[in-house]
């Protein structure tokens, strides 16, 4: 490779950033192009990439960057509170219109970049369509996604760090993705990738690097080579029989999990879902399928008991109608939930031991001190899931896939009577990917639970699920 293909060399054995130390053994150096840099959950890949923005003058990094560099931006899902300029609280706010009269639109956020020529190419490869007059928190994942893509390549970067992209596009927008990257990349600037998967890595990566255990590999640059860790399948041992029995199993007795009937919700002028008809059976086990923005997290907020319109539906949670006078309490315990929201949202001071523990607790006793039975079943949750190591930190300070693996063993833990699941498996590598499979359909078959799993994805459909609801953007 020709020295002026490279763009940034690390030049430093070890690199920090916050609490986290790298090894660079190596001493790569990053060429031009399409670079992907993978490695499990926790392995280190957002703390390179931060380093790679902002820290190259700190703790003793030592980085150089070719004449071609000024400007380095790096996205992650969670950059949406930058974005906005302002941060709700708790997710379910996002759903109230009295608590969100002061948040922002796209067309506030955006003010005269919407003028740009630009805007409408990239909202026009990107498939983001008719978003200018929606409010910030009432976009999909995939919606949201894509605007921070847009938003960032309008500023001209050099270089633009993607942490796990893929994560809330659909096929389609994949598709549109990529045809993106690949412009960019034409056009000269340099794309960095992090992913956990070696299966989303894309065909068309110039380079890769792997970290592992916080360890810069070299860099691979021979396509045959990268052609074959794409394909690789990464080794997997799991014991079913070691997932705990719950604890707090007191069966809510029912015949339908969840049912609604002529569904409808409306933001002013816009209606999002119509004519919805659904019920789900105690036992059944569903997926929910749809195109980013066709509704499929906000019909979830009516089967969770969050979205206020609930109440203005035709809706039966465990037998009960909504507003009958039943304990809305009674039902989110009989739930366990977890989507992109939540855990953009989720906050707590306690550490993560405690936060998953408090899933086994029904909702009026959260706080309570901890028996020697919850903490002993939530270290088996833990180790089931990899993150014993994690037991004392917070949960802003671990990565996106270690805390989406917190509210998955949250949601988990007390093995509920209806679990949904909202796109449990983006951000996780591939063996915690099948890991958290195998989890759901064992406990799902071995309590008759009721499911509802949303993904884009029919390869991460756990095996259990044995009916289909589709949504369609209206």
């Amino acid at each position: 490779m020709e020295s002026q293909d490279i763009i940034i060399s690390l030049e430093s054995e070890r690199l920090g950033y916050g609490k986290v130390v790298l090894d660079n053994p190596h001493k790569i150096k990053i060429p031009a192009g399409i670079t992907v840099i993978y490695g499990e959950n926790g392995s280190g890949k957002t703390t390179l990439g931060t380093i790679l923005e902002k820290g190259r003058y700190a703790y003793g990094n030592r980085l150089s960057f070719s004449p071609s560099v000024n400007r380095i931006k790096m996205l992650s899902f969670t950059d949406i509170h930058s974005l906005s300029g302002m941060e709700v609280q708790y997710y379910v706010q996002r759903m109230e219109a009295t608590m969100n009269d002061m948040v922002p639109t796209v067309s506030d956020i955006m003010g005269s970049k919407i003028e740009n020529r630009k805007w409408d190419e990239y909202c026009s490869i990107l498939g983001l369509k008719d978003v200018i007059d929606k409010k910030i928190n009432y976009l999909s994942s995939g919606e949201l996604r894509k605007l921070l893509i847009i938003n960032a390549l309008l500023d001209n970067p050099d270089v633009l760090i993607l942490d796990n992209p893929y994560i809330g596009l659909d096929a389609g927008s994949r598709e549109e993705f990529d045809t993106t990257m690949k412009c960019l990349r034409a056009q000269g600037v340099s794309v960095i990738m992090l992913l956990c998967d070696t299966a989303d890595i894309p065909e068309y990566t110039d380079s890769l690097i792997n970290i592992i255990d916080k360890s810069i590999s070299p860099v691979i640059s021979d396509r045959e080579q990268i052609s074959i860790i794409r394909k690789s399948v990464p080794e997997y041992h799991f014991d079913i029989s070691s997932i705990p029995q719950s604890i707090n199993s007191k069966p809510l007795p029912h015949n339908i999990s969840f049912a609604i009937h002529k569904g409808h919700v409306k933001y002013g002028a816009r209606e999002i879902l119509k004519d919805i008809n659904w019920i789900v059976n105690k036992g059944e086990r569903w997926v929910l399928t749809g195109p980013n923005g066709c509704g499929k997290s906000l019909l979830l907020s009516l089967v969770c008991a969050d979205n206020p319109q609930a109440y203005a539906n035709d809706i039966t949670l465990f037998d009960r109608k909504r507003g009958s006078g039943e304990s809305i309490w009674e039902i989110k315990d009989a739930i366990g939930y977890v989507s992109p929201e939540m855990q953009l949202f989720f906050k707590s001071n306690s550490n993560i031991r405690e936060i998953i523990m408090q899933g086994m607790r029904n909702s009026l006793n959260k706080y309570r001190p901890s028996t020697k039975e919850e903490s002993d079943i939530t270290d088996s949750w833990m180790s089931l899931l990899g993150i014993g190591h994690l037991a004392e930190r917070n949960f802003s300070s671990l990565s996106t896939g270690e805390q989406r693996l917190v509210l998955v063993a949250r949601a988990m833990i007390k093995q509920p009577e209806l679990l949904v699941l909202d796109e449990p498996l983006h951000g996780l590598d591939a063996a915690r990917k099948r890991r958290v499979k195998d989890i759901v359909n064992a406990i799902v078959e071995r309590n008759n639970g009721s499911l509802i799993f949303v993904t884009h994805y029919t390869s991460e459909i756990p095996s259990c699920v044995n009916h289909v609801k589709s949504l369609a953007k209206i």
